[in-house]
């Protein structure tokens, strides 16, 4: 593909898309040097908006118009560095980067190999068949237009070479949609934001109509989605962290210092007719200094959606200088269905889930399977409506526990059925297999699998909850110090790491790590739950209570563990009656098939209370109905004392613990 660099015309009217490409090529090659050039830069130059720019790039070759920039420079910078005797560094700001590092990073990720290895990687002497092996096994395709250097400079051979690059580029533009693999651009942010980290804030709903609160928390919680997927941002801070920023008077300091990023991203979306419309700003969380804004306007259709959520992401990864890998792009660019009603469906689901209610469940359920009936192939409703079964049957009691672990089971295992590779899938099934199916053998792999594979390292339940269950809370304290680090105002992770230190003798360390956590999760209910059962046990029972009275008044729930709680507490109080009463009402629970293990704290009231006796038949009863909480069978404090009895030994090779060779946890180890 050839044309003349020193035609600077802009188109008046819509180019064709063959001169399109053309136009796009000169106005990057004439600015090839212009750290500044940008998607903005070039869509203006030839008379049009960014976002139908995209989309013409996006239909004729299959790529943004970041990903059209950076690739040009790449293979310009190719071409510079095979014909000249020239450092990386020059050849960098030659083709507009500003920085050699991130230039250099770019270039190996994009070829395979370093700038500095190019010479003996492309070598312009090799006869042809070598080169287009190389340009095959590579899968670049060079467009190798002439250089502002002369002719003069070149060998025979290497004139010879271009002549070959250039007949490959202009036999068809269909090489383009190829070979164009990679992402992104430019490059003017990097000495601003130097940590690679991002909150995204929920969307502002300014459409006007509350019913639509749905559509801009779907998709902030898609833009999140899928800037996790790119290995080059360090962290990006998961939706449900967020989502307690909605509505808040912390500046962005505070906000950005809370969560443990240099960056946030503000938005709201408007929809007018078919119309839907993003806008943006992107922030130093540091300085508040302003980085970055853009609009995006769509039509709303499914892939005009996904096609934008894409452009968001590839644009914010532009300004934190952070390279999409091939293999990532394509995960981006997924379009997950081609319904518009069952992702209208499917974002309604989400939003009624994050409500975390047994009302809002039931909603969610029902709408997701609507966006199933319509996409038997979407893959998120099942996910979804699969983790709603799995917390609500363990952890919120809302379902009968074994017919929750059935119907999630099923659910994952179409997901499975449908993209094999589905780690989220995958990680969640075996979360079901120890808390229901108590499978420990195949946890127990997966598990080894976390251990040594550091893709695995956000599998939070089976890393942690696993890990103390099973003895190795050293690990999990490991584990939840670097989980931490990734999202430091995830709800689990504070409470995992007190948990893990209670376990390793270390009760002051666990305390304090509460102590710090409860002023940010006052109104959580896991949190509150949890830090109840875990102060008991630290011996602040004061603490403990003042935790139960505060979930009690703030939510409706009243599921068996809190029943335990008042019952002990009025044990240990003297008040014998009111235990009674709390007692009758954990038997009815039982009684009544309720979830949430009510023999289980059954067992744990009479252990505490030294009737040993009645400890066992209770957790015969937990054991015959299969509860959730016998997975604390081997490392449950309260049940010491019976560790040497035989009736114990049976339960707990019963339950699974003696699968995986582990040993019963002897008393001198409290």
């Amino acid at each position: 593909m050839n044309f003349d660099k020193n035609s600077h015309n802009h188109f008046n009217e819509e180019p064709s898309r063959n001169s399109l490409i053309d136009k796009l090529i000169q106005e990057v090659e004439i600015n090839l040097n212009n750290e500044q050039f940008s998607v903005d830069s070039l869509a203006k130059s030839v008379g049009m908006s960014r976002s139908n720019l995209h989309r013409k790039l996006q239909k004729t070759i299959g790529c943004s118009t970041s990903q059209f920039i950076r690739e040009y420079r790449l293979k310009r910078a190719l071409e510079i560095l095979n014909q000249e005797e020239i450092t990386a560094s020059e050849v960098a700001y030659r083709v507009g980067f500003n920085s050699a590092t991130y230039f250099n990073t770019c270039f190996h990720k994009f070829y395979g190999f370093t700038p500095g290895e190019v010479k003996s990687k492309v070598n312009p002497e090799m006869d042809e068949e070598s080169n287009l092996a190389i340009d095959k096994t590579q899968n670049v395709l060079p467009i190798n237009l002439k250089s502002p250097t002369s002719h003069n400079s070149r060998t025979k051979t290497k004139v010879l070479w271009i002549g070959l690059l250039l007949i490959i580029s202009a036999s068809s533009v269909f090489f383009y949609q190829a070979y164009f693999h990679k992402n992104e651009g430019p490059l003017a942010i990097d000495s601003t934001v130097n940590e690679k980290s991002i909150a995204v804030l929920p969307f502002k709903n300014w459409s006007g109509n509350s019913d639509l609160e749905y559509i801009s928390d779907g998709m902030t919680d898609a833009i999140i989605s899928r800037l996790t997927k790119i290995g080059a941002i360090d962290k990006v801070i998961p939706f449900t962290s967020t989502l307690k920023f909605k509505e808040t008077n912390k500046t962005i300091g505070e906000i950005g210092s809370e969560l443990g990023v240099a960056t946030l991203l503000q938005g709201n979306f408007q929809i007018s007719g078919n119309q839907i419309s993003i806008n943006l700003q992107m922030l130093d969380s540091r300085t508040n200094e302003h980085l970055w804004s853009e609009n995006y306007i769509r039509e709303w259709k499914s892939k005009e959606i996904f096609d934008m959520q894409t452009e968001v992401v590839e644009d914010i990864a532009d300004k934190m200088n952070a390279f999409i890998a091939k293999d990532e792009l394509a995960s981006i660019k997924k379009t997950p269905t081609k319904s518009k009603q069952a992702y209208s469906y499917y974002l309604q689901g989400d939003f009624q889930r994050n409500k975390a209610n047994e009302l809002s469940y039931a909603n969610a359920i029902n709408l997701y399977k609507k966006a199933i009936a319509l996409d038997s192939n979407f893959v998120e409703p099942y996910l979804d409506m699969a983790n709603i079964y799995n917390l609500g049957g363990g952890v919120w009691a809302f379902y009968d526990e074994q017919e929750a672990w059935n119907n999630g089971k099923i659910l994952l295992e179409k997901v499975l059925k449908i993209e094999p590779e589905n780690r989220q899938a995958e990680e969640e099934l075996y979360t079901g297999e120890f808390f229901y199916g108590w499978n420990f053998k195949r946890v127990e792999t997966y598990y080894q699998t976390i251990l040594t594979n550091s893709f695995y390292d956000k599998s939070p339940v089976i890393s942690l909850d696993y890990a103390i269950k099973t003895g190795r809370s050293e690990n999990a304290l490991k584990a939840s110090e670097h989980l931490i680090l990734t999202d430091p105002s995830n709800v689990f992770f504070p409470f995992f790491k007190a948990e893990s230190l209670l376990f390793l003798g270390k009760k002051q360390e666990a305390i304090n790590v509460l102590n710090d956590a409860d002023p940010l999760y006052s109104d959580n209910y896991f949190y509150l739950r949890e830090s109840t059962k875990l102060y008991f046990y630290l011996g602040a029972h004061k603490k403990s209570k003042i935790q139960l009275e505060n979930i009690l008044n703030k939510f409706s729930d009243y599921p068996p563990i809190f029943m335990w709680f008042k019952a002990i507490y009025a044990q240990m109080e003297g008040a014998s009656n009111d235990a009674t009463i709390y007692l009758v009402e954990l038997q009815n629970a039982y009684t009544n098939g309720s979830s949430g293990s009510p023999a289980w704290f059954l067992a744990l009231y009479y252990s505490h209370t030294k009737d040993y006796d009645k400890a066992f038949d209770w957790l015969q009863k937990s054991y015959d109905r299969h509860e959730v909480e016998m997975t604390w069978l081997r490392e449950e404090p309260l049940l010491a004392p019976l560790r040497t009895d035989i009736r114990y030994k049976i339960l707990y090779d019963n339950v699974g613990f003696s699968d995986i060779g582990l040993p019963i946890k002897t008393t001198s180890e409290e």
